[in-house]
């Protein structure tokens, strides 16, 4: 199977489901900005060549939107990810386990960025949202805690708040693999646990989720963003974004660990 096949077929296996949701979003500073619920809708056609994507989003005040998006295997599933109709430089790339990433395939300077970073493990999925404004500033983060068998979820709690600290010390131990522009994965390699990274902001947002990156990019500097979900006490999984110093995606790495 050819990678343009391979991540298609990911994002078929692993997404394609009703995921229900509580978005909040944080400052620069990690003060909560707000926070709604949501339905990430996606179904496909019996021949899996299109995928329809419908956000629905239900606010505290009672007021609902929706956004949809079409995919389409031939025309949107690109040698380098799967392309975005709401951003010409935006791509998906998915990994057999689960995991997946929405990534600018390049900065520009001056432009506004964002990148998610999206977790799966069995029934529940989480996402990590990282904005950047047109000088580089980071201008928000957002938490999305979702669960496939609907709401209230018996997995993610209600908080909202930022902690001020968490424990991710110890012998974590397991593998890495790599995922290249060309959506090539290299093979699993033996890894261990590197956080947070140096230099980052980091944030901890409730139900074991952190995410380490930078308070401001540059084109010019390579930067590294990271996020992590304690899934349990003893099993982790980090997805880690690689940007090269002019600004174009360098690698994606997903790892997956257990405390030793």
């Amino acid at each position: 199977m050819n990678v343009r096949e391979q991540n298609w077929k990911n994002l078929c296996n692993n997404h394609v489901r009703d995921w229900h949701g509580i978005w909040t979003r944080y400052s620069p500073q990690g003060e909560v900005i707000e926070s709604f619920q949501s339905l990430r809708h996606f179904q496909t056609n019996p021949e899996q060549t299109e995928v329809e994507q419908t956000n629905r989003y239900i606010y505290a005040d009672g007021k609902t939107e929706e956004k949809s998006w079409e995919f389409n295997k031939q025309s949107n599933n690109l040698l380098n990810g799967l392309f975005h109709p709401q951003s010409e430089s935006m791509r998906g790339l998915f990994f057999a386990q689960g995991a997946a990433t929405w990534v600018e395939k390049k900065i520009e300077t001056g432009s506004a960025f964002g990148v998610e970073l999206f977790f799966r493990h069995e029934e529940l999925r989480h996402s990590v949202g990282i904005v950047y404004d047109g000088i580089g500033s980071l201008r928000r983060t957002a938490s999305v805690r979702e669960d496939a068998r609907g709401l209230p979820s018996k997995y993610w709690s209600a908080e909202l708040n930022l902690l001020p600290e968490r424990n991710l010390t110890g012998n974590w131990q397991g593998t890495s693999v790599t995922m290249t522009p060309d959506l090539k994965v290299s093979p699993p390699v033996p890894a261990q646990l590197e956080w947070p990274v140096s230099g980052n902001q980091t944030f901890f947002f409730p139900d074991g989720i952190s995410l380490s990156c930078p308070g401001k990019v540059n084109v010019g500097t390579n930067f590294t963003i990271a996020a992590n979900w304690l899934a349990s006490d003893c099993h982790l999984q980090q997805i880690t974004v690689n940007y090269d110093s002019n600004g174009a995606l360098n690698s994606v790495t997903f790892e997956e660990f257990s405390l030793a």
